[in-house]
Formats: C-alpha cells, structure tokens, sequence
C-alpha cells in the first residue's frame, strides 16, 4: 500500500461523489417518489421532503467532513514523517482496508510513530 493509492482511492473528491454524494441523491430521489405515490397532501409532502432532504444533506456533509479529517491526518503524516509512513503502509494491506477501518489504520500509524519518535 503506498500513500497515492489512499489518496486516489479512498481520500479524493471522486471517491466523495461515487460513494457518498451520488447513492444519496438516488435514495432521497427514491424516497420522495415513494412519499408522492403515498400521500396526496401537498403540505404534508414538503414537510415530508424537507425533512428527508436535510438528513441527507447533514449524511453528505458528515461524510465529506470525516473524508477531510483523514486527509488531513494522511498529510500531516505524510510532511512530518514521511520515512516512516511508507514504511508503516508497505505492512497495510489493501484488502482488510475499508471506508471505515481507514480512519483508524491512519491513527494507529501516527500513534505508533509518535511512540517510536520519542524514545
């Protein structure tokens, strides 16, 4: 694993849109197809609509906030102690990386060069 292939699969703005922005947009347009078959009050539609839409909209927004924490962390590491990360992400392996776990490998690598630096 070498720090381009973080950040061109797991850590740029396409992998935001593909993962995150697109399937959103296809769920929210799912749901308020469902809510204009079902109901037939126009008000009760845009309450219905707002709410969905904002949830949405905070899921996106989460999303790409937690996306730019990790690339933060990824340069940091990457400017400080750019020796050691490669060397860390060689022993990384693709395949148990996930969206969720990428966070968390990022931390403990800091951690462990953190502690290695100081003693």
């Amino acid at each position: 694993m070498t720090p381009e292939l973080i950040e061109r699969d797991w850590l740029s703005f396409r992998f935001w849109m593909r993962r995150c922005v697109l399937p959103s947009c296809v769920i929210v347009a799912a749901i308020l197809l469902l809510l204009g078959v079902i109901s037939d009050d126009m008000r009760e539609l845009n309450h219905s609509a707002t709410i969905v839409g904002f949830f949405t909209f905070y899921y996106i927004i989460v999303r790409g906030g937690h996306i730019l924490m990790m690339r933060s962390l990824h340069f940091d590491l990457l400017t400080h102690h750019e020796a050691l990360y490669r060397e860390r992400l060689k022993d990384v392996s693709p395949n148990i990386m996930g969206r969720q776990n990428l966070g968390f490998t990022l931390a403990r690598i800091k951690r462990e060069i953190i502690n290695t630096t100081k003693r």
